[in-house]
């Protein structure tokens, strides 16, 4: 039982980036070049994370504080992966299969984007993950009948998606910051990032009925706004 535990929250988890990663970024050896070089940005911003919850020992414990400065290391390390990113799109263009497709920009944020999904859901479940082999169960607090391994896992899943899409978004507004759009596209993506991040604390919450729903029907919120803004812009271009 604790191994079909864990094959079953290892592909809820990692089914999504895995899926994508095979079908669509390792036929395209630029598309996995540039995946592993934004999961590098990715792992600074962690590892920055890491050592100030490491050095800061009176908020350790205060798991809003640690969320809310993470966050927005991420999110700095997102732009500078953007401004790298924007140096190298010339070159990147040149050894594209199709050099002169307005969608090349939006192609690059989403194999980055992909790093950044990657990454992040190895180190935020893979510790979990291994824990659900047993021996025991840990139930989650706000919902009792079912398994935090399974519920981390519903959530490691979207926020991977979540990361491709944010990463997108987020190109197309660093692009235009000087206008009202990519004002409004960064605020998204960082307003987003906050919310579905706190969202994620009601699963360990006792004092909320069913806790666990609540950031899943977030976070899949998020996916479809930033989906529908990233269809939007796309048919934009096309025409």
């Amino acid at each position: 039982m604790s191994f079909s535990t864990f094959f079953g929250c290892f592909f809820i988890a990692y089914g999504p980036i895995l899926a994508t990663f095979i079908l669509i970024l390792a036929p395209n050896a630029q598309y996995v070049l540039l995946m592993v070089a934004s999961a590098f940005f990715c792992l600074i911003a962690l590892l920055l994370s890491s050592v100030i919850w490491y050095f800061a020992e009176g908020i350790q414990n205060k798991h809003y504080i640690t969320i809310a400065y993470s966050i927005f290391i991420q999110e700095v390390c997102r732009l500078c992966f953007y401004l790298l990113l924007n140096k190298a799109e010339r070159g990147l263009n040149a050894v594209a299969r199709n050099p002169k497709s307005p969608f090349n920009r939006s192609a690059f944020a989403f194999v980055s984007g992909c790093g950044y999904a990657l990454l992040s859901s190895l180190v935020g479940f893979i510790s979990l993950l291994i824990e659900s082999i047993g021996p025991g169960v840990l139930m989650c607090p706000s919902c009792p009948k079912a398994t935090i391994y399974f519920i981390s896992a519903i959530t490691t899943s979207l926020f991977s998606l979540m990361h491709m899409t944010w990463m997108v978004i987020a190109s197309e507004g660093f692009h235009k910051i000087n206008s009202w759009e990519g004002v409004l596209k960064v605020s998204w993506v960082i307003l987003s990032h906050y919310g579905a991040s706190f969202a994620t604390t009601l699963n360990t919450s006792t004092t909320v009925s069913y806790g666990c729903v609540y950031p899943i029907v977030i976070c899949v919120f998020i996916i479809a706004v930033s989906t529908a803004m990233i269809f939007m812009s796309l048919k934009s271009r096309y025409q």
